[in-house]
Parts: C-alpha cells; structure tokens; sequence
C-alpha cells in the first residue's frame, strides 16, 4: 500500500556530469611511481619515477611516430628523463602504471 503523505523520491541520474562555469586547472601537476623495491636503470637505483607534464611540443615531437608503444615509449623517457633504451628495459608492469599515468594528460574529451 503507497503511502501518499510520503514524497516521492527521485532516483539522481549519475550519467550527468555537472557543467561548471568553463574554467580549468592551468597545470595537472607532475605524475609520480612509487617502486617498493629498487629499480635498477643503467647504474641507477630507482625508488620514484617522475612523469612531468606534457606540452603541446612533447606530443609534436611523437606525432610522427606511427607506433603507440613507440609513441609511449617515447614520451615515457622525454617526460622521465630517461633514454629510450633505458625505458626499453623496464619491467612491463612498470611501463604498464606509466602509460597509465600518462592517460590524463592525454584524454581529449
């Protein structure tokens, strides 16, 4: 039995993305990796990987390269400081949670 004395309840649609008055961040900040264990990277052991922000020249200086794990292999050692071969040997799942970091800079909505 409905009880009429009981306002109705309005389920909030959670697809909506609240709109704001257009105005946003003028920098994301840097992009950090904790390692637990030491990486070792040439004659370096690495506890934090820093990823910083990408410019608008960073992404031209990859947009000739066809290739996305060349792209991000790329950006990767531009952004970290590292050299491409040093990138190539990092373990997958390191190279894994940078390319994840990397995914807000990137997204273009």
């Amino acid at each position: 039995m409905e009880n009429k004395n009981v306002p109705a309840v309005k389920k909030q649609n959670t697809n909506v993305v609240a709109k704001s008055n257009n105005k946003v961040v003028a920098y994301l900040g840097d992009k950090k990796l904790e390692i637990s264990t030491p990486l070792n990277i040439g004659d370096k052991d690495i506890k934090q990987i820093t990823l910083r922000e990408p410019k608008v020249k960073d992404l031209k200086a990859i947009s000739h390269i066809h290739d996305e794990l060349e792209q991000t292999t790329t950006l990767i050692a531009n952004l970290g400081g590292f050299t491409l071969e040093e990138v190539e040997d990092f373990p997958t799942h390191i190279y894994f949670k940078l390319s994840d970091l990397l995914k807000p800079f990137l997204h273009l909505a």
